[in-house]
């Protein structure tokens, strides 16, 4: 079964281009909104080989997980986890987190490229959790 070019065209979207686009969308509509980029730093360690190596890190405090995008917009919240459209869903760590921001009213939802017609509902429309 070939795929549409809307498919194809989903599946090349980076997660990063595709947070830009929700955030993008999401402000030219009114909402205040979130996103905590990765602040990364590179720091050199020696493997068990004997073999020096830079790896990156991301300094953070608290419980790992932490939805993508968080957006107000009068009295709505809106969580979402963002995934490119070929990734596995959200880990455990970020189940919890949206299951606890949804405890508490939130609107919760884990968008991929291909979600983008109900994002422009979600966010452009009322409450549709």
């Amino acid at each position: 079964m070939s795929k549409s070019p809307r498919q194809i065209l989903d599946a090349q979207i980076s997660e990063a281009a595709f947070t830009h686009t929700v955030i993008g969308l999401a402000r030219a509509i009114g909402w205040l909104v979130y996103h905590p980029r990765p602040a990364r730093t590179a720091q050199t360690v020696t493997g068990i080989d004997g073999v020096e190596r830079t790896v990156w890190v991301t300094p953070m405090m608290g419980d790992v997980g932490f939805p993508d995008i968080l957006a107000l917009k009068g009295t709505r919240l809106v969580v979402a986890e963002l995934k490119r459209q070929d990734a596995p869903g959200p880990r455990p760590a970020q189940v919890e987190w949206l299951e606890a921001f949804r405890r508490v009213g939130a609107e919760t939802f884990v968008w991929r490229p291909s979600d983008f017609e109900e994002i422009k509902r979600v966010l452009g429309e009322g409450r549709l959790t």
